[in-house]
């Protein structure tokens, strides 16, 4: 093999461009190689930098061309230069090789002799790369072979900053390598024409391995031959001055042949396919540029594209070129394309390994294990081997595993949670909680449409916290029951690994935070939101561990960035979607303490000049405290622009109303209720505010917590009805969940300054109470836990109830009209009523119900009063088809029904009991000038039908200005029937369009889709051009 080597004649190429600044180790390198190459010929393409003046002091001769050339067209310059290639004998090739070479890569001394040993073993070869690692970092790889996926992504198949440890030695077959060290037969090289024109830098070694395998060659990476790269021009560490760089942008160009070099080499048939992949490829990537404030790359994905759709001639040209050129199929290099299974496979491996060590417990340097090797024994004495090592501690997995709280809370809540929660698998309901679709677009749909099929109709703005809903149901692959369910069972396990987190950036060291996190988790107001089914307080109990993390122990917002203020925006706006009791707290704290830093602060606030005013109003303080304040609202419009019509909506929980307890019960942190945890389940929080009273550092903070609290209690002695359901105590949860957090971070910061002192003095005061509340804390710490574990997962919250609604009414929602069902109950307390569509309430039903119409509810109460001789026509002319009275029905109360005019008992069976209601309208009625009643065609929001007749247009729904009729093309006056339904008068037959105009809707949603993506933009870490990633973190 050694005398064959010697027979073969290789022509080293290399091309610079302002490259001085590695110049001079890329020549050493070549003059130290082992196998030395026969010649070495430099094409200069307009460097400026000193360049020339160092080949030529190392004799290196120079092909000069323009600034502007490609790659390409330097090589083949030099290719040019050599003597015309001669074959001696007919089918035998020719023995010269080219050795490509760019001025920043520095190849190992062994690198030509091994690439030149694989290829001559392998006749097949005709092209030879080495194994690429980092210039800066030189055990980073950075290609074993290169390949480029559908998407045009360039494809290497390693693991993120992988480094060489040998497992990449071995030779491969690969679709290309790179052009820094490629080794090419100068046969096969002019065979496939060189690089193609079109491709002046990037991916032109893509294009060129694809067209040899298409010829009939094999291309191979030599793992042990090495080369160092320093990948200056991808890196913006020089500028790219080619001709087809556009504004000299790198990643405009490589995109662009990226595509190129599919579109070029792709079979027919698949190009549609291809070009596709690449338009959403690039849209999607732009996306994220913008997302990361990268707006140029940005552009460069989407004028790629661009520049191939407007100027096609090349990609004509190419194809054609390849065609004449074409032995084999392009199927055969599919084995070398990398399968969607394995890219999202690593995809998924980076993840994992970014959440493990995001979560992995951090440990002291003198707790790392050390591998130990021969060179720390030190001298070999006679005593050798009498040495004794130290033993080295081996602890039980138990024990191991309390050595990392974070990892042991996780696994206890999660135990805990699986006995909690062995009755909430499936579609959840009960409590507060209405049963959720089985689609998340059902949810997105509901919240960007108008009119919504709630009751007797409803134009009410959709709460925010619906779409977040669908959205975070992505994780269950869109199935909002199946995410509910998820969501259920790991609430306390987020929310200890949320308050863990945040207290450890409290400064509280790990146990403290394990036991914190744990109380907090199992706290009694959490334990009852879970039960109760109360989403809104289970969503506060997850985010304001972080806003407490994010935000400035004194609330001064003067050295925030404006990243971390957006983010807290963010977080905040979020939080107020689940709960608009919390979104009043949080805007007004920050009044409180924008009035306070007015008052307190030097800056000349007091003054009573309107201009200095207006100059102070500009001052960053005041910019980023205003967004604190407005951000909130502007992300929930329209919906938090209702509770300025109706201030009451902003103290009522999202779902259905369910009863709490009273004050007491609240100042012991427990909001009680069906299903709650007991009173007997001692809360430790409030003990803990009143130990936190008696250190200054903290009796800020606690005062702060008591008056929350005492908020909250005298909240709760009020009455509020809504949401469709009658009136019920006003639930303080989210209050309790701020107070406690505040108890928890305050008292255990003082435990572990307390504990220190308390064990270097004399029994006192501060013994006995910090012994109490101990007790009452390790109480609380099991006894609660256990109670979730065993009592507690008998809750309102169940899977798979049984719907209210008997069957066969169920099924009239099946048709398009969706007839209305009259459902009442009555105790011995009050009378319950609502109106259904042919389904029990679902989810967000209870936020969008407005309000009972006059006529409705006095119908309602004279029907159930005796006296209704006029319900059956109210109800009729509001399109409720049947009347049920649920068992166990009041017999007295069936027996009036029964006794009134205009029902008509359907059925009695053992659900309950149904009349229907004579002479009930159809959703779209017709009433002639005669009095005769005709039904239209209608769907359950628009319709399409025929008037046959002029006179009157009644439609069976609630009055709102939205609705809009036209017949043939002109609207018709709306106005109200006698009973307050909408009316329309025609005055001709005529083609009839109904529609609920939304419009306003739609625009007050594309204003907060805005107000959404502005603050997500503006709180993610801006993202890092090429060129201003440091030399340290470069490969």
């Amino acid at each position: 093999m050694s005398a064959e080597i010697d027979e073969q004649y290789v022509t080293a190429i290399l091309v610079t461009h302002d490259g001085v600044t590695w110049l001079s180790e890329v020549v050493a390198a070549l003059s130290s190689q082992k196998f030395q190459p026969d010649q070495i010929i430099a094409v200069d393409n307009g460097s400026i930098d000193g360049s020339q003046k160092l080949l030529r002091n190392a004799g290196i001769p120079i092909i000069q061309q323009d600034r502007e050339a490609g790659f390409g067209s330097a090589i083949a310059a030099a290719v040019k230069s050599l003597p015309k290639l001669e074959v001696t004998e007919p089918g035998v090739e020719s023995n010269e090789w080219l050795w490509i070479l760019h001025d920043d890569c520095a190849p190992d001394r062994q690198a030509l002799k091994r690439l030149l040993t694989a290829a001559l073993e392998r006749p097949q070869v005709g092209i030879a790369g080495p194994k690429i690692l980092g210039w800066y970092d030189r055990k980073h790889i950075l290609e074993a072979g290169i390949s480029i996926t559908e998407n045009g992504t360039r494809w290497t198949g390693l693991e993120e900053r992988e480094h060489d440890q040998g497992q990449h030695d071995e030779i491969t077959n690969v679709l290309a390598v790179s052009t820094a060290g490629m080794l090419i037969k100068r046969s096969l090289f002019e065979e496939l024409g060189g690089f193609d024109p079109s491709l002046e830098l990037f991916r032109d070694d893509i294009d060129l391995g694809w067209r040899a395998h298409i010829a009939g060659y094999s291309v191979i990476c030599v793992g042990e031959a090495v080369l160092y790269h320093a990948e200056a021009a991808a890196s913006e560490r020089r500028s790219v001055d080619v001709k087809d760089a556009v504004l000299h942008r790198p990643l405009l160009l490589d995109r662009r042949n990226a595509a190129f070099v599919l579109l070029a080499n792709s079979s027919r048939w698949i190009l549609p396919w291809v070009a596709i992949q690449l338009l959403f490829t690039a849209l999607g990537r732009s996306v994220i540029y913008l997302l990361a404030k990268l707006p140029g790359y940005a552009a460069d994905e989407i004028a790629a594209i661009g520049l191939l759709i407007f100027k096609p001639a090349d990609l004509i040209k190419s194809r054609r070129f390849r065609k004449e050129g074409k032995y084999l199929s392009a199927r055969v290099i599919k084995p070398f394309i990398p399968s969607r299974s394995i890219r999202y496979r690593l995809t998924l491996e980076r993840i994992t390994s970014s959440v493990f060590n995001a979560f992995k417990s951090g440990k002291n340097q003198e707790e790392k294990i050390v591998n130990r090797s021969y060179s720390d024994i030190g001298v070999i004495d006679e005593s050798f081997d009498e040495l004794e090592y130290v033993p080295v501690k081996r602890f039980s997995k138990i024990r191991s595993l309390v050595k990392h709280p974070m990892l042991f809370g996780i696994l206890i809540t999660l135990a805990i949670s699986f006995l909690y929660s062995r009755n909430r698998i499936g579609s959840l309901s009960g409590g507060a909680l209405p049963v959720a679709p089985d689609s998340a677009m059902e949810l997105l749909k509901r919240y960007v449409d108008s009119w919504h099929l709630v009751g007797l109709g409803s134009s009410v703005a959709v709460p925010t916290w619906l779409p977040l809903i669908a959205i975070a149901s992505a994780i269950t692959l869109g199935n909002p029951q199946t995410f509910l369910s998820l969501f259920f069972y790991l609430v306390p396990t987020i929310a200890f690994i949320v308050f863990y987190r945040s207290a450890t950036r409290f400064a509280l060291a790990k146990y403290s935070a394990f036991t914190a996190g744990l109380l907090y988790a199992f706290s009694p107001v959490i334990l009852a939101a879970i039960n109760q089914g109360r989403i809104g307080t289970l969503a506060i109990a997850l985010i304001l561990p972080s806003l407490f993390t994010l935000m400035p122990k004194d609330l001064r917002v003067e050295k925030l960035s404006l990243r971390r203020v957006a983010g807290i925006c963010l977080i905040a706006a979020v939080a107020t979607a689940f709960s608009p009791l919390f979104g009043i707290g949080w805007i007004l704290l920050h009044i409180l303490v924008f009035i306070q830093q007015y008052v307190s602060d030097s800056i000349n606030w007091r003054t009573i000049k309107w201009q200095e005013i207006l100059q102070n109003l500009g001052k960053d303080q005041f910019k980023k405290r205003a967004a604190l304040i407005f951000a909130p609202i502007a992300m929930n419009i329209p919906w938090a622009f209702s509770f300025v019509l109706h201030p009451l909506r902003g103290l009522l929980e999202p779902g259905l109303s369910v009863g709490s307890s009273g004050a007491l019960s609240i100042l012991m942190f427990n909001p009680g209720g069906a299903t709650a945890p007991g009173l007997i389940f001692i809360a430790p929080f409030t003990f803990f505010l009143l130990i936190s009273l008696i250190t200054k550092d903290h009796r800020d903070s606690a005062l702060f917590g008591i008056v929350t609290i005492a908020v909250a209690a005298t909240l709760s002695t009020y009455y509020v009805s809504g949401n469709g359901s009658a009136a019920q105590r006003i639930w303080t949860g989210p209050l309790i969940i701020f107070a406690q957090t505040l108890a928890l971070l305050s008292a255990f910061s003082l435990f572990e300054k307390l504990i220190p002192i308390l064990r270097s003095t004399n029994i006192g005061y501060r013994h006995f109470l910090s012994a109490i509340t101990a007790v009452i804390t390790a109480i609380s710490f099991v006894v609660l836990p256990f109670w979730a574990a065993t009592v507690g997962a008998d809750s309102l919250v169940r899977s798979n109830q049984d719907q209210v609604i008997p069957a066969f009414i169920t099924d009239l929602a099946s048709i398009s009209a969706k007839p209305k069902t009259l459902v009442i109950r009555k105790n011995s307390e009050q009378l319950q009523y609502f109106i259904t569509r042919g389904g029990d309430l679902q989810i967000g039903d209870p936020d969008m119900a407005s309000t009972t119409p006059v006529e409705v509810h006095k119908a309602i109460t004279e029907l159930v009063s005796g006296v209704g001789a006029t319900s059956s026509q109210v109800l009729g002319y509001y399109g409720v088809q049947y009347v049920f009275m649920k068992n166990p029905a009041d017999a007295a109360l069936v027996r009036t029904v029964d006794g009134i005019g205009g029902f008509t008992r359907s059925s009695a069976t053992k659900d309950g009991v149904v009349w229907k209601v004579n002479g009930a309208h159809s959703r779209l009625t017709l009433v002639d000038k005669s009095g005769q009643f005709f039904s239209l065609a209608s769907n359950d929001k628009s319709s399409n039908a025929y008037a046959a007749k002029p006179g009157t247009i009644l439609l069976a729904e609630k009055y709102d200005d939205a609705w809009k009729l036209l017949l043939d093309g002109r609207i018709v006056k709306l106005t109200q029937s006698q009973f307050g339904t909408p009316a329309f008068v025609i005055d001709k037959p005529g083609e009839l369009s109904l529609v609920h105009d939304g419009t306003a809707r739609r625009g007050w949603v594309s204003l907060q889709l805005i107000a959404v993506l502005t603050l997500i933009v503006l709180a993610l870490p801006a993202g890092r051009r090429r060129k201003e990633v440091p030399l340290e973190e470069l490969v």
